[in-house]
């Protein structure tokens, strides 16, 4: 019997934990954008915490970067791309929300050349 009540304390933690957790949905990218980014990389986390600081100046809500859990771009000539992301920020709270963002820019280029073009709750 001791087993089974340990066993069933691991599942009640797994599920709380679960539950805890923000679902974070696969989204399908728009048409065009071909080429999967690595969200791992520290440009496109960069390009994450842009948009996130972007829209929290221009709302005036308290939002904080946490990840980007999916990101595509397409290229849009110039040497400029559309990046598309699925990022999570958390609100003043701390509570956690995910969000699709699209932002243009030229890889390597000065913060003032790029632009925040979209930035919507997925729930």
């Amino acid at each position: 019997m001791r087993q089974s009540s340990g066993l069933a304390a691991v599942v009640v933690i797994l599920a709380v934990a679960v539950v805890a957790t923000p679902a974070m949905a696969v989204m399908t990218p728009p048409a065009g954008y071909t080429n999967a980014e690595d969200v791992n990389s520290d440009f496109i986390k960069q390009v994450g915490k842009f948009a996130v600081t972007v829209y929290k100046l221009a709302k005036g809500v308290a939002m904080s970067y946490v990840s980007t859990s999916q990101c595509w771009s397409k290229p849009t000539g110039g040497g400029a791309d559309d990046y598309w992301m699925v990022l999570t920020a958390t609100n003043g709270a701390g509570v956690a929300g995910s969000y699709v963002a699209t932002v243009w820019g030229i890889p390597g280029s000065e913060s003032k050349t790029w632009k925040l073009l979209s930035f919507n709750s997925t729930s």
